[in-house]
């Protein structure tokens, strides 16, 4: 029997089957995920003063067009712009949106295809969002790597200045799922764990998703294949697993 490369015996049966019990843990994990409305969600803050949003990568080159554009990612602009349009309504006024702004030279792009080259159209906010008034009362936050924590740019020092003035609870939505989402989270959650700070972060796992490449597609591209729906919910369980709340949805007032 073969060895993997970590020294322990190779599985005989696949991971098809020797995860089969976590693999239906996994969509029930997915299943039993709830919703809760705006409202209430903004109580439990205590009040719209305490409650910020982030928009992550929703930009042209996700979303609409260029090497790394993914409908499934497309489809979250909408609901996304709808729950933050109502929290603004509601007195949110901490809103960041976060969106790949690339050097040309970027060293990301010995892992992806070179994507949302800064000033161009791939960059920019997708013109779905780019009206809507929360648009004009977010930082604006271009970034060179999947997380804007470790970048040098105005991200992380906006959280800690909004966390000083009382804000709990920020809620993060947009792609990919288990990319720049997962890291924008995972930064401001470890960030609140290192320094014994309370904090909520929600993800409402109807206003992320990430692009699907099925394996027979990737190999005809050189790349490396990429299932949307198991990514989607593993890092979602993997976001929960670190203390990050996962909803199904944010409800929201008619």
């Amino acid at each position: 029997m073969t060895s993997n490369h970590l020294g322990r015996k190779a599985n005989p049966i696949g991971f098809a089957e020797s995860s089969r019990d976590f693999l239906s843990y996994l969509d029930g994990f997915m299943t039993a995920l709830v919703d809760r409305d705006l409202d209430s969600l903004i109580a439990e803050a205590g009040g719209p003063d305490c409650v910020a949003a982030i928009a992550v990568d929703l930009v042209g080159g996700f979303c609409h067009a260029g090497p790394l554009a993914s409908d499934r990612v497309g489809a979250i602009v909408a609901p996304v712009g709808s729950a933050f349009s109502h929290a603004y309504a509601r007195g949110v006024r901490h809103f960041a949106i976060l969106r790949d702004a690339h050097d040309p030279g970027a060293l990301e792009f010995d892992a992806f295809p070179p994507h949302c080259i800064a000033g161009s159209d791939e960059s920019q906010l997708v013109p779905e969002l780019a009206g809507q008034p929360w648009v004009h009362a977010a930082l604006d936050v271009p970034k060179n790597s999947l997380s804007a924590w470790v970048d040098d740019g105005p991200f992380r020092p906006w959280v800690t200045d909004i966390v000083a003035r009382g804000v709990t609870t920020i809620i993060v939505a947009g792609d990919c799922t288990d990319l720049c989402v997962f890291h924008t989270a995972m930064g401001i959650r470890l960030w609140a764990n290192a320094t014994n700070r309370t904090m909520r972060i929600i993800i409402p796992a109807n206003l992320v998703d990430t692009y699907h490449l099925p394996v027979d597609v990737a190999g005809t591209v050189g790349a490396m294949p990429h299932d949307g729906d198991l990514m989607h919910a593993t890092f979602l369980y993997h976001l929960r697993l670190n203390g990050i709340e996962v909803i199904r949805s944010i409800t929201l007032p008619e």
